[in-house]
């Protein structure tokens, strides 16, 4: 890991919706900042889409980035019907 990705905040659970839903919000912030880049091939959904009008995007839903400087991965993955899911470096 490099100096940008060094402390990148890690989710080892989420204990609610609303704890993934800022965790999501953290992704696309580091996404936006233009050192991260959104892995499109390995995530199932965009990060703008994991709610919509009738709820969950999907039962399962994997978000992947990449850190643009050293390539360290950092992966989100969350299971909405049983509720749980992190946030951590790897694939």
């Amino acid at each position: 890991m490099c100096e940008y990705c060094q402390n990148i905040q890690l989710w080892k659970k989420f204990d609610s919706p609303e704890i993934y839903l800022e965790c999501i919000e953290y992704i696309s912030q580091l996404v936006e900042s233009g050192d991260f880049k959104f892995i499109e091939e390995i995530s199932t959904c965009p990060l703008n889409q994991v709610k919509t009008e009738k709820g969950w995007a999907d039962e399962i839903m994997v978000h992947m980035i990449k850190c643009r400087h050293c390539g360290q991965f950092f992966t989100c993955v969350v299971n909405t019907y049983r509720g749980s899911g992190s946030f951590r470096k790897g694939k």
